[in-house]
């Protein structure tokens, strides 16, 4: 039997402040800004990416 760890996405929220959509990931403290939901969500997508690529994999010791 083959099992299969699946990835948990981090949790996120998204508020409008002062004109702009501010997407948060709380477990993290990253935040980020767009003029759309979509485009703020898409901003932290983005900044989690490069969050998890500068993390050391088990290769890196």
């Amino acid at each position: 039997m083959k099992t299969r760890k699946r990835k948990k996405s981090p949790n996120y929220v998204i508020a409008q402040e002062n004109g702009v959509f501010v997407a948060r990931c709380p477990d993290l403290g990253l935040a980020c800004r767009g003029e759309t939901e979509q485009e703020a969500l898409a901003n932290l997508e983005e900044a989690l990416a490069l969050y998890f690529e500068d993390l050391p994999g088990p290769a890196d010791g």
